[in-house]
């Protein structure tokens, strides 16, 4: 039962890629455009992705940081 309860607890916490808080999350893609950094927030500015401009941002939420993605429309990338 012991065991059960440990895989059923690892399996609903976090994922420990994104566990470690010592250093900042790196690049989802490839070489951002551009990265500002916070002190619990890092974002990663990527230009003309599929006509979009994309916006990653993560935050450190619940001991582990997680990721939010925005895009933009971007007429200059055609």
């Amino acid at each position: 039962m012991r065991t059960i309860l440990f895989l059923a607890l690892l399996f609903i916490s976090c994922d420990t890629d994104n566990c470690d808080l010592s250093e900042y999350p790196s690049s989802p893609l490839s070489e951002p455009y551009a990265v500002q950094y916070g002190d619990d927030w890092v974002e990663y500015t990527y230009v003309c992705v599929d006509g979009y401009n994309e916006i990653w941002k993560y935050r450190m939420e619940g001991g582990c940081w997680e990721a939010y993605r925005d895009t933009q429309y971007n007429a200059l990338c055609d």
